[in-house]
């Protein structure tokens, strides 16, 4: 191997990266990677005050480079009882991180989250785009058993 195809390689290995919880002191970074600038720092702030609300970050030596908002449910299970469910409520990678498999890192981070919790299920919500895609490629399956009510 050459030296230019050792540096490409390198370039193309993902960032040393660890997933942790997110906490206030973090609230401006994640604003940051919000849509919405004007509201992003208290969208922040309520998600990291709500009970049952969970904030996991992926950080390498670059810095923050992606958040999954995590909200636990307790929903009846068929057999009588309660499961507990975790849902993908928001899940954001910075936009010139993308394409490096930070997102497959955060999301195995959030599914063993949620197995060490005792979680029976991860759900995403997703609509016809490539986070569908993304979701199934890790196995993720659509389920038909939920109706919506626009209110």
């Amino acid at each position: 191997m050459s030296i230019v195809e050792a540096e490409e390689a390198r370039k193309a290995l993902p960032p040393s990266i660890r997933v942790r919880l997110a906490g206030p002191r973090d609230c401006e970074v994640l604003a940051g990677l919000l849509d919405d600038p004007a509201h992003a720092r208290e969208q922040v702030l309520a998600w990291l005050e709500t009970p049952g609300t969970t904030l996991l970050v992926a950080q390498s030596e670059a810095g923050v480079l992606g958040v999954a908002v995590l909200v636990t449910r307790l929903v009846p299970s068929t057999g009588g009882g309660l499961q507990k469910v975790v849902e993908v409520d928001n899940f954001i990678v910075r936009a010139d991180q993308r394409r490096q498999r930070i997102g497959r890192r955060l999301l195995a981070a959030v599914v063993e989250w949620a197995r060490q919790r005792r979680a029976t299920q991860v759900e995403a919500v997703v609509g016809e785009s490539g986070a569908r895609r993304f979701y199934e490629s890790f196995g993720f399956a659509v389920s038909r058993d939920r109706l919506v009510l626009a209110a």
